[in-house]
C-alpha cells in the first residue's frame, strides 16, 4: 500500500507502512483496523461501516465522531437547562 495523506473536516488522515503493514493515523494517533473475509476494511472503534478504502472509511469515522460530539454537546446543554443553569 502506498503512503497517503489527506486533510478532511479539519483532521489529518494518513496511511503509511509500519513493520510491513499499513498503519492508519488520524491526527497522528494510530487507529486500529481489520479486514473482513471479503477484503473490506473496518475500524475497531467503528465496526458499523465497511469499505474497500481505508481513507474513505477514516472520513466516515471522522463524520461519525463529529455527529456524536454534537449530540453529546446538545445533551449536556439540555441537562444544564433542566437544572436551571442556563
Amino acid at each position: 500500500m502506498k503512503p497517503e495523506r489527506k486533510e478532511y473536516a479539519g483532521r489529518r488522515i494518513e496511511i503509511h507502512e509500519r513493520d510491513g503493514r499499513a498503519e492508519l493515523l488520524i491526527d497522528g494517533t494510530p487507529v486500529p483496523y481489520g479486514r473482513l473475509p471479503n477484503g473490506k476494511y473496518y475500524l475497531d472503534q467503528y465496526a458499523y461501516d465497511w469499505t474497500d478504502s481505508l481513507i474513505e472509511l477514516a472520513q466516515r469515522f471522522v463524520d461519525y465522531q463529529h455527529k456524536t460530539d454534537k449530540i453529546r454537546q446538545e445533551h449536556r446543554a439540555e441537562r444544564r437547562r433542566a437544572k436551571g443553569g442556563d
